[in-house]
């Protein structure tokens, strides 16, 4: 059985490591026995939620609700984001909790509707452990530097995560992982990179695009040893390149700051058979007309951190789509698997019948046009759609190519098809594949 802990910064080195020891024995353990934890976390933080915050009380009612497997999660509401920026964070922040060892993390997503929670030293110690398990995975050792990019402006790098001034782990940390803002001119990235052997970088895949056309013009080269990408849909093309120009083994992860970032929510694992759900951590539902979909089918994605303690997460309804299989993963994990994680529901095309175009359809029926280098799809407020192209190659040709996709995709929409030089998106926010303004 887990048992949580305080934790105090001074501890965090201790904490950390026994979190990450934990993780990495239980990612071994049955799917049986992983359901098992995962009902008794459930438990745990339903239950701290219940007695120690003011919003949970009066969402639950009169009485704590009773859960005794991962299953009775359906006992609960469904949060949606709209509604959860509406309370204050004094109801949302359990009672007891000490704000003066808590950091602040705000987020807007694609929706543009901010959330903040409070990341307080227990679940940053957690939080530790969990990206432990999964770079030391990736063959990640203390001697390899390590870059992350943050997306949003240079002063959100400026505030400190928890673990950074941990005592002798927030030295550890500082000392072989540094972040640097996506909304800084790439080109001293370059530099800093270079001059600082970076073996690891983790950032969105419209960053490495960024960073392969400056590495060219500057006529620089990065060798990597593992590239891991997050926050948006990674094309195969990309993904090739990252390998290709970079030397670098690609992973892709699927988080969400508000429950767990960066490949906190589930990870490829060096097999790249899937992504692997981290069950001992968070709870995913995958979900269609409020019923769990069948293995193999698309659902949208609710989630529960289960160690956010100082403003607990419950079944939190993330806005994507992913599908759920029921394949055991070839490297032994008992960690289930899930794949086409689709984004956001609101970045995919919409018919006016209220049916949706994955971008993960869109992303595979494009990507392998030769001379395409790159696209975007932008869908007006009157469902029409302007198809902007980064192209490389035989212009009419690949025109001709694009144009005949379309027909086949967005057959009843109206479309048109736009060449850039480049295809832009706003400094310092993730690029997205898809762009609905369909309401």
């Amino acid at each position: 059985m887990y048992v949580e802990k305080d934790t105090q910064p001074s501890t965090m080195l201790l904490e950390v490591l026994r979190n990450w020891r934990w993780l990495s024995q239980s990612q071994w353990l049955s799917r049986e026995e992983l359901v098992d934890i995962q009902g008794e976390k459930l438990r745990a933080i339903v239950s701290h939620a219940y007695h120690r915050t003011a919003f949970y009380k009066r969402l639950y009612g009169v009485t704590c609700p009773e859960i005794r497997s991962s299953g009775d999660v359906k006992k609960l509401p469904i949060l949606f984001k709209e509604e959860l920026r509406k309370v204050p964070l004094e109801d949302r922040a359990a009672a007891g909790t000490d704000l003066r060892k808590c950091v602040r993390k705000t987020t807007s997503g694609t929706t543009g509707t901010p959330i903040t929670i409070l990341e307080d030293p227990k679940s940053a110690a957690y939080l530790e452990g969990l990206h432990l398990r999964r770079l030391w995975s990736y063959g990640v050792r203390p001697w390899h530097r390590i870059f992350r990019i943050v997306a949003g402006p240079a002063e959100k790098v400026l505030t400190q995560n928890i673990a950074d001034i941990a005592g002798f782990w927030g030295r550890i940390r500082t000392s072989r992982l540094a972040r640097l803002s996506s909304a800084d001119d790439i080109r001293d990235h370059l530099r800093v990179f270079i001059e600082k052997r970076a073996s690891v970088l983790i950032a969105p895949p419209s960053y490495f695009r960024a960073l392969h056309d400056v590495c060219e013009s500057m006529e620089a080269r990065i060798d990597l040893k593992v590239a891991v990408t997050w926050g948006e849909l990674l094309d195969l093309k990309t993904r090739r390149m990252i390998s290709d120009f970079f030397g670098a083994e690609v992973y892709d992860g699927y988080g969400c700051t508000e429950v767990a970032p960066i490949g906190g929510l589930a990870w490829e694992c060096p097999t790249h058979t899937a992504y692997h759900i981290n069950i001992d951590s968070v709870l995913l539902e995958f979900l269609k007309d409020g019923e769990d979909v069948a293995s193999g089918e698309s659902g949208e994605v609710v989630a529960t951190s289960l160690f956010r303690w100082a403003t607990p997460i419950i079944r939190y309804y993330l806005g994507d789509k992913a599908t759920p299989i029921d394949d055991e993963c070839p490297c032994g994990r008992g960690l289930p698997l899930l794949r086409n994680i689709e984004g956001r529901v609101v970045d995919s095309v919409k018919r006016p019948s209220g049916e949706y175009i994955s971008p993960y359809t869109i992303m595979f029926t494009l990507q392998d046009i030769q001379g395409l280098r790159q696209f975007k799809i932008i869908q007006r407020s009157d469902y029409s759609i302007e198809v902007q192209l980064g192209i490389d190659g035989d212009i009419d040709k690949v025109l001709r190519e694009v144009d005949e996709k379309c027909r086949e995709l967005f057959s009843g929409l109206s479309y048109d098809i736009r060449v850039r030089d480049t295809i832009e998106h706003d400094t310092g926010r993730k690029f997205k594949l898809v762009e609905s303004y369909v309401s």
